[in-house]
C-alpha cells in the first residue's frame, strides 16, 4: 500500500508543463550528441545558429510591431497602418490585445523572416558554409567523445529557441482555453516562470502581459466546502437556490465566513470611507477615490494565497481584516470596497469569476458600482489596481475578466 500511495502522490504532484519544457530543451541536445558526425551535419548546425537568431529576433520584433500597430497605434506610421485595416477588423481587435497578438504576430513573423532571409542569403552562402567546412576539418580530427560534446553544444541555441516558442504556445493557449490543470501547472512551473519572466513578460509588456495575482484553481469552491466533495457542494447550492427561488445565496468562502459577514464594517472603516469620499464631487469620483485608496494602501498577501491553495480553511478574511492589516487577497479587497461604498451611500456589488494574471486564468473577485448619472454599473477591480494599472471602469475590462457572477448587491 505504501508503494502505491507514494506513486499516487507522485502522479498528483507531477507538473506536465515543466516536463514538456525540459523535454523540448533536452531532446535536441541529445540528438546533437548522438547524431552522425558529417560535413552536412556541421553545415546544418552552423547555419542553424543564424536561423535561431533570426527566428527569436523576428518573433520579438513581430510582437513589438503588433503592439505598436494594433494596441498602441497612437501616431505616426503605426497609426496610418492601423487606419488601413477594415473597420470590422478594428472593431473586432479593439481592446483585445491577446487576439491582436494571435492574429498579427504569425503573419508579421512570416513576412519578416522572408525579408531577413533575402538579406542574409549571401551570408549563408559565402560565410557560414565555408566556416562550417573549416570547423568540420578541425573537429574531424578529435576523438568520438569530443565530437559528441561539440554536437550537443551546437544544438543549445536551437533548443533555447524551441523552448521559448513552446512556452509562448502555452501562454496563448492558457488564455483562450481555460483548463484548470494547465493554469496550475503553468503557475507552479519554475521552468515556465523562468521563460515568462525573462522573455514573455518583457516582450509582451502590454495590457495583457502583467504580473497580477489570482487564485489558480477552484479555491473559492474548495474554501467553501472544506473536505466536502464538489458534487455534494453543488447539490447543496442547487437545493438552496430552488428553495429560495434564487433570491438567497449562501456562500461560505474562507474559514466559514459568509459574504454578509465578510463585508461587515466598523466605525473606523466607515470614518475613513467618508473622509476619502468627501473629496469627490459626484458618485463616480467618490467611487474612484475609494478604489484608488484601497489599491494603493492594501498589499496583496501572497503567503495567504499560498496557504489557501494548500488548505483554504482557517484563514481570517473580509473587510475588517483587510483594513486592519492592510493586506489581503482578492476576496478581502472586494469585501473592503463593498464596506466603504456602503458607508458613503454608493450601490455596490460583489462579483466572482475568472481573472487573467498574465500567465494563467484563476479564481478572482471584483466589484461593480452603480453610477446614477450614467445609469449603469461599472466594473472596479481594486486587486488588479494594486499592480499600478487602472482597473476603474476600464474599457477592455473583459479581456482579463470573464464568467462574472454577482454574489451580492447592497
Amino acid at each position: 500500500m505504501g508503494r502505491w500511495h507514494r506513486l499516487a502522490e507522485f502522479m498528483t504532484n507531477i507538473n506536465l508543463v515543466s516536463i514538456a519544457l525540459v523535454a523540448v530543451f533536452v531532446l535536441p541536445v541529445i540528438a546533437g550528441a548522438t547524431g552522425v558526425f558529417s560535413r552536412d551535419t556541421v553545415r546544418r548546425s552552423v547555419t542553424g545558429l543564424l536561423e535561431s537568431v533570426e527566428l527569436i529576433l523576428g518573433l520579438i520584433f513581430s510582437i513589438y510591431l503588433a503592439k505598436k500597430i494594433f494596441i498602441d497605434h497612437d501616431g505616426g506610421i503605426y497609426s496610418k497602418i492601423y487606419g488601413i485595416l477594415p473597420a470590422s477588423a478594428r472593431t473586432a481587435l479593439a481592446g483585445n490585445a491577446m487576439l491582436a497578438y494571435v492574429i498579427a504576430v504569425p503573419v508579421l513573423l512570416f513576412i519578416l523572416l522572408i525579408i531577413v532571409r533575402l538579406i542574409t542569403e549571401p551570408l549563408y552562402r559565402f560565410v557560414l558554409i565555408p566556416a562550417a567546412d573549416l570547423i568540420y576539418s578541425g573537429v574531424s580530427m578529435l576523438g568520438p567523445f569530443m565530437k559528441k560534446i561539440i554536437g550537443a553544444l551546437w544544438k543549445l541555441p536551437r533548443a533555447a529557441v524551441m523552448t521559448v516558442i513552446f512556452a509562448t504556445a502555452i501562454y496563448f493557449s492558457s488564455y483562450f482555453i481555460y483548463w484548470p490543470s494547465l493554469a496550475h501547472w503553468a503557475s507552479s512551473s519554475r521552468e515556465y516562470q523562468l521563460v515568462y519572466d525573462n522573455v514573455l513578460y518583457p516582450a509582451l509588456n502590454s495590457s495583457i502581459a502583467k504580473k497580477i495575482p489570482v487564485l489558480v484553481g477552484d479555491e473559492f469552491r474548495k474554501a467553501a466546502t472544506g473536505s466536502v466533495s464538489l458534487d455534494h457542494a453543488k447539490a447543496v447550492d442547487n437545493a438552496i437556490e430552488k428553495l429560495t427561488g434564487g433570491n438567497i445565496k449562501i456562500i461560505h468562502y474562507f474559514n466559514g465566513v459568509t459574504l454578509d459577514e465578510a463585508v461587515k464594517s466598523n466605525d473606523e472603516i466607515d470614518k475613513k470611507a467618508r473622509e476619502i469620499a468627501a473629496k469627490g464631487k459626484d458618485d463616480k469620483e467618490k467611487a474612484y477615490l475609494l478604489y484608488k485608496w484601497i489599491s494603493k494602501n492594501v498589499k496583496y498577501d501572497y503567503p495567504k494565497a499560498e496557504r489557501i491553495a494548500s488548505y483554504p480553511m482557517g484563514e481570517k478574511s473580509g473587510s475588517i481584516v483587510a483594513f486592519d492589516t492592510r493586506r489581503g487577497i482578492c476576496f478581502d479587497y472586494s469585501s473592503l470596497y463593498v464596506s466603504m461604498c456602503r458607508a458613503v451611500g454608493l450601490k455596490v456589488r460583489f462579483v466572482t469569476g475568472q481573472g487573467y494574471s498574465g500567465a494563467a486564468w484563476g479564481d478572482h473577485a471584483w466589484n461593480q458600482v452603480w453610477i446614477d448619472s450614467e445609469e449603469r454599473w461599472i466594473n472596479v477591480d481594486t486587486t488588479f489596481g494594486s499592480s499600478g494599472m487602472n482597473y476603474f471602469d476600464r474599457e477592455n475590462f473583459s479581456v482579463d475578466h470573464k464568467d462574472a457572477e454577482v454574489q451580492g448587491e447592497w
